[in-house]
């Protein structure tokens, strides 16, 4: 019974895949920003991104217009949503493994918006004590996108938090991401996995030469890694999604990584996933961070995926 639930809920978050621009039933009303190159769609009412794409081109960010199942203790919704805590803490803040019920699961409010930048502000998580105010910005001519995250703790409290952005993207033919060789991972890998979860290992490895990862999923039907660095990428046809942070190897990162892919082919769900250090506040203080997004075109002559890896190191610096 337990699976042909599953098969249905499937089968149910296929049918609802959205495209920016939607009137959506379960995510709400969205507010477009737009600088004449890409355009990027917010959904306040759940305080994440549902669609950022060129114009004219098909969408990069791929959200579920599906109603929350209970049970679940996290939202099906995709798109691009902050998280707060690190995974393996949950249980002991919320009592079960799903996220912050305010900060991804109540409206965001709209601070203020112009035709190319937004700042929204999640409400008060109780279980944390912190609000999560976040700045999108669009530069113009620019096929970019700035994000700013303000976390402010406003009660005292004693669990460390972080911003874990996790976006939820279309299928492409592989991901890219740095991989830092300052802070090793177990057993010489240059990337941390998850054996409890998935008994196979990922089929990853660094392309010849370089400190890039080259992750991909033809023999999977799900997986998940992470490791240190300071950009991610989905590279999808001539073109790459880019996701650049600044990486501190002398920072705490409590979920043993800063970068992370993961994809659940069942789910029709792929993520590029980015973390800040982690931060214990005391009332009254706060931290920022930022994220870049860049849609980064591939020129006919880069073909190789070490040309490709190159190149995207170039241009996102």
């Amino acid at each position: 019974m337990l699976k042909i639930l599953f098969l249905a809920c499937v089968l149910c978050l296929r049918g609802t895949l959205c495209s920016g621009g939607s009137a959506y039933q379960h995510l709400g009303k969205v507010e477009t920003l737009e600088n004449g190159v890409v355009s990027l769609d917010v959904a306040l009412e759940i305080g994440r991104i549902v669609s950022f794409k060129r114009h004219g081109e098909p969408d990069w960010v791929v959200a579920f217009d599906q109603e929350t199942i209970p049970s679940w203790h996290w939202h099906p919704w995709g798109g691009d949503r902050v998280w707060p805590t690190a995974q393996h803490l949950n249980y002991q803040i919320y009592g079960n493994n799903g996220f912050d019920p305010v900060i991804d699961g109540q409206p965001w409010e709209l601070v203020s918006k112009t035709k190319t930048s937004l700042i929204m502000r999640s409400g008060l998580s109780p279980q944390l004590g912190i609000q999560i105010t976040h700045r999108i910005e669009l530069p113009a001519k620019s096929a970019q996108v700035l994000h700013t995250y303000r976390v402010d703790r406003l009660e005292s409290n004693p669990y460390p938090v972080h911003v874990w952005t996790i976006t939820g993207v279309s299928e492409g033919d592989y991901i890219l991401m740095e991989s830092d060789a300052s802070t090793p991972h177990p057993n010489h890998k240059p990337y941390r996995r998850w054996a409890e979860l998935h008994s196979q290992p990922p089929t990853a490895s660094l392309i010849p030469d370089s400190r890039i990862l080259k992750f991909t999923w033809a023999n999977d039907k799900t997986q998940k890694l992470g490791t240190y660095g300071n950009w991610i990428a989905m590279v999808r046809g001539r073109e790459a999604f880019c996701q650049v942070i600044e990486f501190d190897p002398d920072a705490l990162y409590l979920e043993l990584s800063n970068l992370q892919a993961y994809m659940n082919r069942d789910r029709s769900t792929y993520e590029i996933e980015a973390l800040s250090p982690t931060w214990t506040l005391r009332k009254g203080e706060s931290e920022e961070w930022i994220v870049r997004w860049e849609l980064v075109s591939l020129p006919e002559s880069i073909q190789s995926d070490g040309a490709v890896a190159g190149f995207l190191s170039e241009q996102i610096e």
